[in-house]
Formats: structure tokens, C-alpha cells, sequence
């Protein structure tokens, strides 16, 4: 692989789980923690794709936002992370939420 291709690849992978994460935090309503983790994988995916959003954010900005929105962001920061300066593959993995709605089936009968 030609070193020039390797911002390349990165590039594309992290679009691809930017528009991977706004289609999954589209199909839920807003007020749903799936979509605030998901904004935070978006929100992830984009302070890399341009480090001069990241470097804008406020001190302790991550903490002002929604729990799931903070797990969304440390997760798909990590993911992109570990893919080094080009990912193996040409998709990083998009995180999953590991969130379950009280009173929801997965819920019932745990007390």
C-alpha cells in the first residue's frame, strides 16, 4: 500500500461511520438515548475528520453532554484510534449502544 493512499483510507472509513451514524440516529426520535449516542459517534467521526472542530471545543465539553452522547464519543474514539493512521479494513466498525429502555423486554422480570 503507497503511504499517500493512507489519510485517504482514513478519510473514507471515517466518513463512512459519520454516514453510518446520522442514518442510525435518523431512524430514532431525538429525545431517544440511541440517537444522542449515535450524535456522539457522528461527533467523534468528525472532530477527526476535521481536528479544528476538536481543537474549538471547550474545556470539559464532553461532560455538558448526555450520557449516552459521552459513550457514543469515547467509543467510536476509541474504534478510530485503534485503526491507527489507516484501518485495516476500508469500513471501521460503527459502535452499537448498549442501552435498554426500562420496561423494555429485555428488562422484564429482572428485580
Amino acid at each position: 500500500m503507497n503511504v499517500e493512499n493512507v489519510p485517504l483510507l482514513l478519510n473514507n472509513a471515517l466518513r463512512q461511520l459519520l454516514d453510518e451514524a446520522r442514518m442510525e440516529s435518523a431512524l430514532v426520535p431525538m429525545t431517544s438515548p440511541v440517537h444522542a449516542f449515535y450524535a456522539g459517534v457522528a461527533a467523534a467521526a468528525e472532530d477527526r475528520l476535521r481536528p479544528a472542530r476538536q481543537d474549538s471545543h471547550r474545556t470539559a465539553w464532553l461532560d455538558a453532554e448526555q450520557p449516552a452522547f459521552r459513550e457514543g464519543y469515547l467509543q467510536a474514539s476509541n474504534v478510530i484510534a485503534t485503526a491507527g493512521p489507516a484501518p485495516v479494513r476500508l469500513l471501521l466498525p460503527r459502535p452499537s449502544p448498549d442501552l435498554v429502555a426500562p420496561g423494555s423486554p429485555e428488562t422484564e422480570g429482572e428485580d
